[in-house]
C-alpha cells in the first residue's frame, strides 16, 4: 500500500513538473487575458505558482464544507428562498383607532383592549423584524419590536409550508379580516404553523404586561378539531389589517405561553407587510468564505480548485468538475472557520493555472478576473455580500 501511495505522489509530481509557465503578472495580480494559452498541450500559468503548496494522497479528496450555524437561538441550515424586511401595517380600516404596528399583545383575557394603542408594537431605527422563507418549507421571524419602554425580542419559527389546496384539504381555513384580508384570494397565499418547539419571545422594560422569556404557540390550536385552524398565511393581501390591497404580507395569531408548564398566558397577533430585502454589499472584510465563479472560455475543461488545509502548507481539494462556456460554479471555504484562508489555487487540466487571493488583502468581488475565470458573487466573514470589484489604476502623467 505504501508503494502505491509513493507511486501516486511521484506521478502527481511528474505531471505538475511538466506544466509550462509564463509570467503574465499585472497590477494587484490581476490577469486580464481573455483566453487560455497553451504550450506543448499544457496550459500556461500566471507564473505565480506557490512553491510551498504541498500535495499528499489526501489532497485529491474533496473536503466537506464547514456549515456555520446562525447566532439566533433557533436556526436553519436550509437554503434561504427569500428574506424580507417587515413593514408595519397601517391597521386599515381601524387606522384612526389603532397605531401603525407589526405586533399586538393583549393585556386582557377577553381582548377588550383591542383599541388600546399601548398594546401595539412597531419598528423604529433600533428595532425591526425580518421574515425569511427557507427551501425546506420552514420560515422564521427574527428581530425586535417596541411599544413605549417595552421591547420584545422575537425568535418565532414556522413549519409545514402548504398551498391553499393542501391547507384546505387538511381542514385549514382562511381568516379573512381587515381591508387587505377581505380582498385577498386564498389561492394566492401559502400557509404555515408556528413551531412551538423552536419559538421564543423575550420581553424587557417597564411598559410590558409581563417581562421574561415566553414560548409561542399557534392560536387557535391546529390540533383541536373543535376549533378552526387558521395557521399563518403569507402572500398577496396577507397583512389583513392594511390598506395596501394585494401587497405581500403575513398574519398569524398565537399565545405567549409559560416555557415550563406551557400554560397560555397572553393573546398575541402578528400583522405586517413584507418586502424582499435589498441585497446590500460591503468591501471584503475578514476572510472570504464563499465564491461563485464563471468560466469565460468556449471549450470544456476539467477545473480543480484547492486551498491550504487549515492554513498549513498542505493542499486540500474543494472543487473538481468539467466546466464549459459561461458555466457558474460555487465553492465554500473548508477551514474550521468556514474560510478559504489566503488563496484559492486553480488547476486546469493537469496544470496549475492561477490563484485568487481570499484573505481580503485584495478587495475581491464580482467582476474580478484571473484569466478566463471571473468572480460572479461571494461573501466575506465580517463584511457579508461582496461589492463589485473596482481595480486600482495607477496613472503616470508625463508633462
Amino acid at each position: 500500500m505504501k508503494k502505491v501511495t509513493k507511486l501516486l505522489l511521484i506521478a502527481m509530481l511528474v505531471i505538475f513538473a511538466s506544466c509550462q509557465k509564463e509570467d503574465v503578472k499585472a497590477e494587484d495580480g490581476l490577469q486580464q487575458e481573455a483566453e487560455l494559452q497553451f504550450k506543448d498541450g499544457n496550459v500556461i500559468s500566471d507564473g505565480e505558482e506557490d512553491k510551498e503548496l504541498t500535495f499528499t494522497s489526501d489532497s485529491e479528496t474533496i473536503k466537506e464544507t464547514i456549515t456555520l450555524m446562525s447566532r439566533s437561538s433557533g436556526s436553519s441550515s436550509a437554503a434561504v428562498d427569500q428574506a424580507y424586511d417587515v413593514i408595519d401595517a397601517d391597521r386599515d380600516p381601524y387606522g384612526s383607532q389603532q397605531p401603525v404596528s407589526n405586533f399586538w399583545w393583549s393585556e386582557t383575557p377577553d381582548a377588550s383592549d383591542y383599541f388600546d394603542a399601548s398594546t401595539y408594537f412597531s419598528s423604529n431605527d433600533s428595532n425591526n423584524l425580518e421574515f425569511t422563507e427557507y427551501a425546506d418549507g420552514t420560515a422564521s421571524l427574527i428581530g425586535s419590536t417596541v411599544s413605549g419602554t417595552c421591547t420584545v425580542e422575537v425568535n418565532v419559527w414556522f413549519k409545514n409550508k402548504k398551498t391553499w389546496a393542501e391547507w384546505s384539504a387538511d381542514g385549514g381555513g382562511h381568516k379573512k379580516e381587515g381591508t387587505a384580508g377581505y380582498a385577498s384570494n386564498s389561492a394566492d397565499l401559502n400557509w404555515y404553523v408556528i413551531d412551538h418547539t423552536k419559538s421564543t419571545m423575550v420581553a424587557t422594560g417597564g411598559d410590558c404586561a409581563q417581562v421574561g422569556t415566553f414560548g409561542v404557540t399557534q392560536r387557535p390550536d391546529p390540533n383541536d378539531p373543535n376549533t378552526p385552524n387558521f395557521g399563518t398565511h403569507v402572500g398577496p393581501g396577507g397583512a389583513n389589517y392594511d390598506s395596501n390591497v394585494g401587497a405581500n404580507g403575513v398574519s398569524t395569531w398565537g399565545w405567549l405561553i409559560d416555557p415550563v408548564s406551557c400554560d397560555p398566558l397572553w393573546l398575541i397577533d402578528f400583522n405586517f407587510r413584507i418586502e424582499p430585502k435589498v441585497d446590500e454589499c460591503d468591501d471584503c472584510q475578514g476572510k472570504v468564505d464563499n465564491l461563485t465563479f464563471k468560466w469565460n472560455w468556449h471549450n470544456d475543461y476539467r477545473v480543480r480548485l484547492y486551498q491550504r488545509s487549515e492554513n498549513s502548507c498542505y493542499a486540500t481539494k474543494i472543487f473538481d468538475e468539467v466546466v464549459g462556456s459561461d458555466n457558474d460554479f460555487t465553492v465554500d471555504g473548508t477551514n474550521a472557520d468556514g474560510t478559504f484562508g489566503k488563496w484559492i489555487y486553480v488547476y486546469v487540466g493537469h496544470c496549475y493555472y492561477t490563484k485568487f487571493r481570499t484573505d481580503c488583502h485584495l478587495n475581491i468581488g464580482p467582476g474580478y478576473k484571473r484569466g478566463v475565470m471571473e468572480v460572479v458573487s461571494g461573501t466575506s466573514t465580517d463584511g457579508g455580500e461582496l461589492c463589485e470589484y473596482e481595480p486600482n489604476y495607477n496613472w503616470c502623467w508625463w508633462w
